[in-house]
């Protein structure tokens, strides 16, 4: 009887401890989450172009060209809006696009001011009489090219610009030594060189070799041939080890032909 008995024993179920609520746990939770809605809020209440309005708008820059209220005319409609809502990128774009601008940095000061820092284009040459070059060789336009004299005039096949701003460059830190300037620079289509000095003297450099002729033409001019400048016409540097000269009419020199 007691045997039965056992077997037919069940056992009690045994009770899950219940799980405690960390209620700080979610109420710190809960004010995190808070905090960031209302900083997204915060931000896009920023962003409305009633908010914060654009009040001033400075201009900072060394102008001789660019004529500062065309440029305030300019990018002023772009200006209007928000402090944070203000497309920088559009009044890069709107002021650069005007002549004789090279960039333009936009700043906002807080709360109500934009700052524009200009630089102007420099001009270290012209394009084919119609266009200037700076001295990155990048082309820019202006109606003032005609009022701008004293300028190099480089020519040469499309595309060659920054090739031909570097190379006029370095001759003319070459050049300066012997008081000398270009008046024009030319590459022809074949890459053939050629130059007038600001004596009217050309020297042709031919396109093999161009460097080292234009070295030696230096030196030539330097020994002896500066005396006679002003009755030279051409030098002609395209010979393997000399150059010719042709003389101004009736004023050839007595000149032996030997420097």
């Amino acid at each position: 009887m007691a045997k039965a008995m056992k077997k037919g024993a069940t056992r009690k179920p045994v009770r899950k401890a219940k799980q405690t609520v960390s209620w700080r746990k979610q109420l710190r939770q809960l004010a995190a989450l808070s905090a960031v809605l209302l900083f997204v809020a915060g931000i896009y209440q920023l962003g409305q172009s009633d908010t914060l309005p654009i009040r001033h708008v400075t201009v900072e820059g060394k102008f001789s060209h660019v004529e500062k209220g065309v440029l305030v005319k300019a990018v002023g409609p772009y200006t209007r809006g928000g402090f944070l809502s203000i497309d920088v990128a559009r009044i890069r774009q709107e002021g650069e696009a005007l002549p004789w601008v090279k960039t333009i940095q936009v700043r906002r000061i807080w709360p109500d001011r934009l700052h524009l820092i200009v630089e102007e284009q420099i001009a270290v040459a012209h394009w084919k009489d119609h266009e200037f070059l700076n001295d990155a060789g990048e082309k820019f336009s202006s109606t003032k090219i005609k009022k701008l004299t004293g300028l190099v005039v480089l020519e040469g096949p499309e595309n060659s610009h920054r090739l031909m701003t570097k190379r006029y460059l370095t001759m003319v830190q070459q050049l300066k030594k012997h008081k000398l300037s270009i008046k024009r620079l030319v590459m022809d289509e074949r890459r053939a060189w050629k130059l007038v000095l600001n004596n009217e003297v050309q020297v042709v450099l031919g396109r093999a070799n161009s460097e080292m002729r234009f070295k030696r033409f230096i030196t030539m001019y330097q020994h002896d041939l500066q005396h006679y400048q002003a009755q030279i016409a051409e030098m002609d540097m395209r010979y393997t080890n000399g150059f010719s000269v042709v003389w101004k009419s009736e004023q050839k020199p007595d000149f032996n032909g030997t420097v």
